[in-house]
């Protein structure tokens, strides 16, 4: 009992000494860094630093993205009503849906590049239709390109959560006569407003911390993001300006952090809820058919260029079909290193962060007792995700600037863990909640320790969940570049920031072979995670009893007794 009890006790303390050495202490040194009395003191060098360039950058990063995130949410929402309360038929919505979620496996950078190559001057579009319908450097590019970025994401959550609303109610209140807007909302829109509040922060959030689609498209438009990068790799950095953008770059974390606390209360559930079959109405049906179909238009259409420029000897001068782009691409030992530096840091990424987001999961979902250790696990768990991953960048420079994991490929590993973990963490721990809580207990009776508990009955009953988690982690560390982009080195450069070296040096074709490269790595890992996590289900469905699966392992040693 003694060795089980100090074996969860050392796990949850490592955990936690992790969290401090690689999340309170870099912050703890952003602020130190910021607060550094020089010339005046404290007050006087803020003063300095929030000046009108600052606040142009703050309200250019607060305005758009709270136009995108508006904007992505509303469009989130429809698109989800769509795939929910229309008959548009199964196989229309799932290549729909797939499109919708394309640009999550490319980096927010690429967007950028493509939506140049696409509108621009001399785009692709702009060249076939003779005729430039705007100026994709400056607002409309910023716009469109936060749009793209937020929307799967966005429509991700409220379509999950719409899935489990009752449509029985909206029959009922139509026969109790309300008008079709009073059913709408009353029996969709209430129930989902803590979601759709949730979806449009995760937009804004997302849209107000992204650097790769200002740094692209952004044009003589500051932003909070590009400020803080000039402020660290600009040609004079100045390490105490940067540390006080930084620390700005924190407030909407907080006000995010708040309100979702706040909406955490207001959940409204339903016992059993049912779906009714659907009204047919071609009018409705065609409407949304024609909304969907326009949005994944538009996305396929951006991202098209980036199947047909690399392909092209030199767009828009020499339109000939070659294949000397590849040639060249593959014989670039440095575009060659940073691909194998990708994968190699996505996968470690992805096993390290796995492993350590379950045990998490583990220490604060899976014990009766509640320690103070967990509960204090759980907390700062569940705030990794607000933090953004270019402040988290930045703690890392200042603070692991003259130590060994300096210019390492373990310090991308480290920062993407750390930044990712929420989520993965999340779902270990919805999963291990589902559980019973007395396998433990039975299992302790039959004499195992606790880690072989764990490797016998709870990995095992959350496979699918593992695969989920692993995943995640690895297609958001293939295209993250908010941290890295401030920790890479020639030896250990990652695609993302390699993308933006290339730009500085207008390299363009590359941009889009390692763009599509990236692309290509992704499409594998999803069919491979696909192809896994149907046999796990089928294995799953495949079991005679649903509980049978987790305790067999103790019903074979009581037959062996």
């Amino acid at each position: 009992m003694r060795d089980v009890l100090t074996l969860k006790r050392v796990t949850s303390w490592t955990i936690l000494l992790f969290f401090a050495l690689f999340l309170a202490l870099p912050i703890g040194k952003v602020l130190l860094t910021a607060l550094t009395v020089e010339n005046g003191g404290f007050a006087s060098n803020v003063l300095q630093v929030l000046d009108q360039k600052w606040q142009i950058s703050f309200l250019n990063s607060l305005k758009f993205s709270l136009i995108a995130a508006s904007c992505s949410t509303l469009l989130g929402f429809f698109l989800a009503y769509g795939n929910n309360f229309t008959n548009l038929g199964p196989r229309f919505l799932k290549v729909n849906t797939g499109i919708l979620q394309f640009p999550m496996l490319l980096p927010t950078i690429t967007y950028g590049f493509v939506l140049i190559y696409a509108f621009g001057k001399q785009g692709l579009w702009t060249r076939m239709l003779q005729q430039e319908w705007f100026n994709i450097y400056g607002k409309i590019g910023i716009l469109l390109g936060f749009i793209i970025y937020t929307l799967p994401p966005i429509f991700i959550l409220i379509n999950n959560s719409m899935n489990y609303l009752d449509n029985r109610l909206f029959v009922v209140s139509r026969l109790m006569g309300d008008s079709w807007w009073q059913s709408l909302y009353r029996t969709i829109i209430s129930p989902l407003y803590r979601v759709l509040a949730v979806a449009f922060l995760q937009g804004f959030f997302m849209s107000f911390t992204d650097f790769g689609i200002p740094s692209a498209v952004g044009g003589q438009t500051p932003f909070i993001t590009t400020l803080l990068y000039d402020g660290f790799m600009g040609t004079i950095p100045d390490f105490q300006y940067g540390s006080v953008v930084a620390l700005t770059m924190l407030l909407p974390s907080i006000i995010s952090i708040l309100v979702l606390n706040y909406l955490q209360k207001k959940v409204v559930r339903y016992e059993k809820p049912q779906n009714l079959l659907l009204k047919n109405n071609s009018v409705r049906d065609w409407a949304f058919r024609c909304l969907f179909i326009l949005t994944s238009g538009f996305i396929l259409g951006v991202f098209l260029v980036l199947l047909v420029i690399p392909f092209l000897t030199n767009w828009p001068f020499n339109l000939q079909p070659t294949l000397q782009n590849f040639t060249t691409f593959l014989q670039d030992d440095s575009l060659l290193m940073t691909l194998k530096n990708s994968l190699l840091m996505a996968l470690l990424t992805a096993l390290v962060g796995t492993i350590f987001a379950y045990f998490a999961a583990i220490m604060t979902s899976r014990e009766r007792k509640v320690y103070k250790v967990n509960q204090l696990i759980d907390s700062v768990s569940t705030i990794t995700n607000s933090i953004p991953g270019m402040v988290l960048g930045v703690a890392y420079l200042l603070i692991f600037t003259s130590t060994g994991l300096h210019n390492t490929l373990m310090i991308l590993v480290i920062v993407t863990v750390v930044h990712y973990f929420a989520t993965p963490y999340q779902m270990a721990k919805e999963a291990l909640q589902k559980m019973n809580l007395n396998w433990e207990n039975t299992a302790k009776l039959m004499g195992d320790r606790w880690i072989a508990t764990v490797w016998r009955i709870l990995i095992p009953n959350s496979k699918v969940t593992i695969v989920d988690m692993f995943s995640y982690y690895f297609f958001n560390s293939m295209v993250t570049i908010s941290a890295v982009v401030f920790l890479t080195s020639a030896n250990t450069m990652v695609i993302t920031a390699k993308l933006k070296e290339l730009q500085h040096f207008g390299r363009f074709n590359d941009i889009f072979m390692l763009s599509l490269f990236l692309l290509l790595i992704n499409l594998v890992m999803q069919l491979i995670t696909h192809l896994i996590k149907r046999r796990l289900t089928n294995e799953k469905e495949n079991t005679r009893f649903t509980g049978m699966h987790s305790l067999n392992p103790i019903i074979r040693r009581l037959q062996q007794r």
